[in-house]
């Protein structure tokens, strides 16, 4: 019996790790794909100009660039890259969830 709830309890936690593992890589994708996005944004405002434009990652506005005094300033949004970071989480423990369930086979 006590050998049982232990092969459980180190399954629950074996579970729990690649959790937080596809966790943090999905959060690190997220981070990459933004610093990316906001790279061609400033590109684009400085080749393209205008007073100001957003910069959109899958349709999501992230970052706002404004024109002063020649130079653009970025602010963030910071409820949208919360979700875009959520989105890349949720989607790296789904594919880490498939990808366990056909390893097991």
């Amino acid at each position: 019996m006590y050998w049982g709830k232990r092969d459980e309890k180190t399954k629950n936690v074996k579970k729990s790790r690649r959790i937080l593992l596809a966790m943090a890589i999905g959060f690190a994708v997220a981070m990459v794909a933004m610093a990316i996005a906001i790279y061609f944004g400033y590109a684009g405002a400085y080749d393209r100009g205008g007073s100001g434009r957003d910069v959109y990652l899958f349709g999501i506005a992230i970052y706002r660039l404004s024109l002063s005094k020649g130079r653009y300033i970025g602010r963030s949004i910071g409820p949208n890259m919360g979700m875009v970071c959520a989105i890349f989480m949720v989607l790296a423990v789904a594919l880490e969830e498939i990808v366990h369930k056909f390893r097991k086979r």
